[in-house]
C-alpha cells in the first residue's frame, strides 16, 4: 500500500466517523422524539416513522446503483452528505409553527435516507480503489469507524439531551449531526483519485440499467441467495433493534433517552469488539464468518426474554453487537471479490435495499406488536427465527466464484 493510498484511506476514515457520529446522534433521539411529542398509539406512530426512515431503500435503491455506477463515487457521496444537512437543518421550521409530529417527524426522516441511498452503494463500490489489495481489513477498518461512531455519537446524544429530555434540546442534536456533514464533504473533496465511471456511449436508460443490475445478481447464485437471505433475516432482527430498544428502555426498565443512548452505545462497543477481533484475526474463509455471524446475530436476542436489570441487558445488546461486523465485514468483501467492477454499485444497492428497506418493513411491524405483545417478546421471537435463518444459511448459501473483473 502506497503512501498516497494511506494517506487517502486516512482520509475517508476520518470523514466516515464524523459524519457517522452525527448519524448516531441522530438514530439516539429521532424515535424518541416521536414518542415525545405523541402521547397516544406512541409505539405505533414510532414505527410507522422507522418504516418512513428506511423506506426509501425499497422504492429508490435500484435506480440509486444504476446512477452510482454511472458517475464518480467520490461526487455521488459529497452530494448525498450536502442534501442530509439541508433536511436535519429542516426540522427547526417545523418547531417553530408548531407542526413537529409525528407525520412531518416521519416525512423529513424519508427525505433524509433518500439521500442517504446514495452514499453507501457509492462507499462500497469506491473502497476498491483505494484498497484493492487488502479488502478484507480496509472494510474492518471503516467498519470500526462505523462503531466508534455509533459509541462517541450515541453517548454523546445521551449527555446533550439530558434525562429530562426536552424537543428543544433533541433539535440540537439534530443540527449537530448537520454540521459533521461538513467535515466529510472537507475529506472527501480532499480525496484524489481516478475514477473510470461507465461511458456514455454504453449508457441506457436508468430504468434499463437498473434492471441488468438486478439480473446480474439473479443468475449468480451466491449474490442472489446471499440477497434473499439478508432480507429475511432483516426482516427478523433489525426492527427489534431499533424500535424494539426504545420500547425496551421506556416501558421495561421506564428510563429515558439518555439510557436509550447507553443502550445504543453499548451495542456499538461489542459491534467494536467484534471488528477488532476480525482485524486482527484475519480469518481466510468470509464465508464461515458470515454465516455463522446470522446464526448469533439471532441467538443473542433470546435472552432478553427474561433480562429485568438494565445493566444486564446492556451487557447482553453488547454481546450482540459483537456479532454483527461477523455478517457485515464478509458480506461486504465477499461481494467485493465476487461481483463484476462495472455491476458494483448497483450490487451495492440490491445489498442496502435488502438491509434497509426490510428493516423498514421490521421497524413497522415492531411497533405494532410492540403495542400488542409484552416488549420482551419482541426480542425473543424475531431471535428465534434469526437463528433459524443463519442455519438454513448452512445449507442454501453456495460458496463464491469471483468474477475475473471483480473491484
Amino acid at each position: 500500500m502506497s503512501t498516497t493510498s494511506k494517506r487517502h484511506f486516512g482520509l475517508l476514515w476520518v470523514g466516515q466517523f464524523i459524519s457517522s457520529a452525527g448519524d448516531y446522534m441522530f438514530y439516539a433521539v429521532l424515535l424518541f422524539l416521536v414518542l415525545t411529542v405523541e402521547t397516544q398509539h406512541g409505539g405505533t406512530k414510532a414505527g410507522v416513522v422507522s418504516f418512513l426512515e428506511t423506506l426509501p431503500f425499497l422504492l429508490f435503491g435500484p435506480f440509486v446503483g444504476a446512477v452510482v455506477d454511472r458517475v464518480p463515487k467520490r461526487w455521488a457521496m459529497i452530494g448525498s452528505d450536502l442534501a442530509r444537512m439541508i433536511v436535519l437543518l429542516a426540522f427547526w421550521p417545523f418547531y417553530w409553527i408548531g407542526e413537529l409530529h409525528w407525520w412531518s417527524i416521519g416525512a423529513l426522516a424519508f427525505f433524509h435516507t433518500t439521500f442517504s441511498t446514495f452514499f453507501m452503494p457509492a462507499r462500497d463500490a469506491f473502497l476498491p480503489l483505494l484498497a484493492k489489495s487488502w479488502l478484507f481489513r480496509a472494510n474492518a477498518l471503516i467498519q470500526s469507524s462505523t462503531q466508534l461512531a455509533m459509541v462517541t455519537g450515541a453517548f454523546a446524544a445521551g449527555i446533550l439531551v439530558g434525562r429530562n429530555a426536552s424537543v428543544a434540546r433533541m433539535l440540537m442534536v439534530l443540527t449537530v449531526d448537520a454540521l459533521t456533514f461538513l467535515v466529510s464533504i472537507a475529506t472527501l473533496l480532499a480525496i484524489r483519485v481516478d475514477e473510470v465511471p461507465q461511458g456514455r456511449e454504453e449508457r441506457q436508460s436508468l430504468w434499463r440499467e437498473s434492471l441488468e443490475g438486478f439480473w446480474y445478481a439473479r443468475r449468480d447464485p451466491f449474490l442472489w441467495r446471499l440477497l434473499i437471505l439478508t432480507a429475511v433475516d432483516n426482516l427478523f432482527i433489525m426492527g427489534p433493534a431499533i424500535v424494539g430498544a426504545n420500547l425496551l428502555v421506556k416501558r421495561v426498565f421506564a428510563l429515558g433517552p439518555s439510557d436509550l443512548a447507553f443502550f445504543q452505545g453499548s451495542m456499538a462497543l461489542g459491534w467494536l469488539a467484534g471488528t477488532l477481533f476480525l482485524y486482527f484475526r484475519k480469518p481466510k474463509d468470509a464465508w464461515h464468518i458470515l454465516v455463522w455471524g446470522i446464526v448469533l446475530d439471532g441467538a443473542t436476542y433470546l435472552p432478553f426474554l427474561w433480562i429485568r436489570w438494565f445493566p444486564l441487558a446492556l451487557v447482553a445488546i453488547l454481546f450482540h453487537g459483537f456479532f454483527i461486523p461477523w455478517i457485515t465485514v464478509s458480506r461486504t468483501t465477499l461481494i467485493q471479490e465476487t461481483a463484476h467492477r462495472d455491476y458494483l454499485g448497483r450490487v451495492f444497492a440490491l445489498v442496502h435495499l435488502t438491509v434497509l428497506g426490510f428493516t423498514s418493513l421490521s421497524s413497522f411491524l415492531t411497533g405494532v406488536m410492540g403495542d400488542l405483545l409484552p416488549v420482551p417478546y419482541i426480542f425473543f421471537w424475531p431471535g428465534v427465527m434469526g437463528t433459524l435463518t443463519g442455519i438454513l444459511a448452512f445449507r442454501v448459501l453456495p460458496r463464491p466464484q469471483p468474477d475475473v473483473e471483480a473491484g
